[in-house]
């Protein structure tokens, strides 16, 4: 059960990211082709500008998705007390992770302090990235708390085998 709830604000982040992959595809298909300027030169079409921005998304979705794949087993590990091997892809990944989700616990840390001071942080208009902005930060405690919980299981296996 705790492998369970642990793991929801992951998997609200990754159900939101690929939410927002597949609304970019069907919006770079629905394209409305936009008059080129009389004066001066044509710019790009727009299908190149939102080919581009399928592209990124679709790559930080592979980055992102894979460290958080990786958190997913780290945490499965750690809470079964497992030595879970972390190499170089892997620890890449959950760097990765750390650098998506680590900002968002500082930008809440600031929030909550405007907050405290009398100034209206959040706004209530989407709930969806409001979800997704509260999972953030959650994502950044679990890796950090795990990657402890990893630490501490492989020293302690490392001195039982001496």
């Amino acid at each position: 059960m705790n492998r369970l709830l642990s793991s929801v604000p992951v998997w609200v982040i990754l159900a939101d990211m690929i939410y927002t992959f597949v609304l970019s595809i069907l919006q770079s298909f629905n394209l409305t082709q936009s008059q080129l300027p009389k004066d001066g030169l044509p710019v790009a079409p727009d299908i190149a500008f939102s080919g581009l921005q399928v592209v990124a998304n679709g790559g930080m979705i592979l980055i992102i998705g894979f460290g958080l794949y990786v958190l997913l087993q780290l945490n499965r590990a750690v809470l079964q007390k497992s030595v879970f091997p972390i190499g170089v892809f892997r620890a890449l990944g959950l760097i990765a992770v750390l650098a998506f989700s680590l900002p968002a616990l500082w930008e809440w840390m600031w929030a909550l302090v405007r907050l405290a001071g009398g100034h209206n942080t959040f706004n209530l208009d989407s709930p969806r990235y409001l979800i997704v902005a509260v999972c953030q930060p959650l994502v950044a405690l679990l890796c950090v708390w795990r990657l402890y919980g990893w630490q501490r299981l492989r020293s302690h296996v490392a001195a039982n085998v001496e």
